[in-house]
């Protein structure tokens, strides 16, 4: 999720790995414990409500951005039945110095969990619907851009298919634009069922990962400073596009786990 316009492998269960031909049944059960990684960071949701402690629910900026038309606002987050839930629909809300006609949510980790490198990872289930744009992904820390890298981006009018970005200062104007390498899988319907987005980000090398199996990789400028992670589902924009009337509200983006990892 660029701000323009901003003035190692998985353990898979048996289960997965049987499941492998039957679509949204694909579930990547990812354990806690990884050989050769150490869990630094973890939120399962099995409280009542949003740990504070680990996460904010505000933009960072709380500005737009991409030409995007939701107001980010705390109401549009909750915690029910183990899930993380962002709530996007069509409600009017002031947001960066006008009145917009959606509201929606983000949670973010800047200045409370930060990491150079390791294993990032995220079980979710996406929306499905034209002008609806999950994502999960990171920035550095304390917030800036570029550079950024984008874990999990779906649009939501083809929810088969992920894009995957490593973002870069562009040499021409390093802090307000970015060169990229991003590759997209399509896949199974991700809007279906629940399905697991990983990176792994090492020295001079960052992989991606859905459902436990490589979809891509870069090794361009690859970034070497702390970042945290952000998850939000925003609505419309330059790439989206707006939503029509066929877009359902209100949308759910839903989050089973998050999980970082270090390597011992």
């Amino acid at each position: 999720m660029a701000l323009t316009g901003f003035r190692s492998p998985l353990l898979i269960s048996a289960f997965a790995l049987g499941c492998a031909g039957f679509g949204g049944e694909v579930k990547a059960q990812e354990d806690r414990e990884l050989p050769g990684w150490e869990l630094t960071f973890s939120d399962e949701f099995d409280g009542e409500g949003l740990d504070r402690k680990k996460w904010n629910v505000t933009d960072p900026w709380e500005a737009e951005r991409n030409a995007e038309l939701q107001a980010y606002v705390p109401g549009s987050i909750e915690i029910r039945n183990g899930l993380l839930r962002l709530r996007a629909e069509r409600r009017k809300a002031f947001y960066d110095n006008r009145v917009r006609e959606f509201t929606s949510g983000i949670v973010t980790t800047a200045r409370k969990f930060s990491q150079k490198q390791g294993r990032f990872a995220i079980r979710c289930r996406i929306p499905k619907g034209q002008g609806l744009w999950p994502a999960f992904w990171m920035l550095p820390d304390p917030p800036s851009w570029p550079p950024e890298i984008d874990i999990l981006e779906i649009l939501g009018h083809e929810p088969d298919k992920v894009y995957m970005t490593n973002h870069w200062p562009h040499p021409d104007n390093p802090t307000g634009a970015s060169k990229s390498n991003g590759g997209e899988w399509k896949g199974v319907d991700f809007s279906a069922d629940f399905h697991t987005f990983a990176v792994e980000w090492d020295p001079g090398e960052i992989r991606w990962y859905v459902d436990g199996v490589e979809r891509h990789r870069s090794a361009d400028q690859v970034p070497d400073v702390p970042m945290f992670l952000l998850i939000n589902l925003a609505v419309g924009g330059q790439w989206p596009g707006n939503p029509d009337e066929s877009t359902p509200f209100p949308a759910w983006f839903e989050v089973d786990w998050v999980r970082v990892w270090k390597r011992k």
